[in-house]
């Protein structure tokens, strides 16, 4: 049995089809027919029912494919894991951050880390949401990564960088600008404009609302925060956003939620991941850098009144 006879099966059992799987693998087909019929032989088992007009398991086809793919996912790690050392040794950082970070708390990142280490280079990606960055970091494919949390208190693989508030957003001329202070009892007729569900502002902000007994009355989903803010200023709806990321507007006014509703912005990495000294290095930087003015600079202005 060998790592080639693994693939096939695997990449066999998930396409269920013979010729779809020699051409993703860049292999004839009858390579992939020689190579599960000698891993049958060797197993002295039938993994795959030919009598189907489809790829279908045999149960011990099925039984089999779970080995198979902890092997291979054994494998890909072990890659991933060996790579780590070439990344280190050619002094690359892989940074993940969700959408809203990067433009509004790391506009100069890039510039600062290379100014501190020109030795090393910064790889930065943005990812859909927290999960997801939380995930590449614990699969090692990022070193480090910006997560939102709700939590008060971080883990051993996390460092908190500030706590912002998340205020509502609404166009000064509809009648809950002229209110200081708003509890989520408050937005019950109101049409909500947010970001994707899987985003911590759609599930706290959707958590508040059935708090209260009531499920939001969503308009709009986006990914594109200047959409949400055009949006709110037309007068279509009203969104809650941090308000790191809502300092500089002018076409919606901002008013503090009543209890308060705040997220934690994190430094995450993998929760096996045993740091090296260009880890270390890093994490010195990010410490360095969010101690700013300039960085605190993006979060310590006051809510327009």
């Amino acid at each position: 049995m060998d790592f080639r006879q693994l693939e096939y099966f695997c990449t066999l059992s998930r396409l269920k089809n013979f010729t779809r799987t020699a051409e993703e693998l860049h292999v004839s087909q009858p390579s992939v027919t020689k190579a599960i019929k000698s891993l049958e032989t060797e197993l002295k088992l039938t993994l795959i029912d030919r009598r189907q007009k489809h790829v279908t398991l045999t149960n011990e086809g099925k039984a089999f494919l779970l080995h198979a793919e902890q092997i291979m996912k054994s494998v890909e790690d072990t890659y991933r894991d060996m790579e780590r050392f070439q990344l280190e040794k050619q002094g690359t950082v892989h940074f993940g951050i969700p959408p809203m970070v990067e433009a509004y708390l790391f506009p100069d990142l890039f510039t600062s880390f290379k100014a501190m280490y020109p030795d090393m280079n910064l790889d930065v990606r943005e990812y859909g949401d927290s999960t997801e960055v939380m995930e590449k970091a614990d699969s090692g494919e990022l070193d480090f990564g910006i997560i939102f949390s709700s939590r008060g208190d971080t883990k051993d693989n996390q460092m908190l960088i500030m706590t912002d508030n998340m205020s509502l957003c609404v166009s000064p001329e509809l009648p809950l600008a002229r209110k200081e202070n708003i509890s989520f009892d408050d937005l019950k007729n109101e049409h909500f404009i947010m970001q994707q569900s899987n985003t911590y502002q759609y599930q706290h902000v959707y958590e508040r609302c059935v708090e209260r007994g009531y499920i939001p009355d969503i308009l709009l989903c986006t990914t594109q925060l200047k959409t949400i803010k055009q949006l709110v200023g037309n007068r279509l709806g009203i969104s809650v956003l941090p308000d790191f990321v809502t300092n500089e507007e002018t076409i919606f006014v901002r008013r503090q939620l009543t209890p308060p509703l705040r997220v934690n912005i994190c430094l995450y990495w993998g929760r096996n991941k045993q740091l090296n000294d260009m880890d270390k290095r890093f994490l010195d930087f990010i410490k360095h850098y969010v101690a700013t003015e300039e960085f605190k600079s993006h979060f310590t202005k006051n809510i327009e009144k």
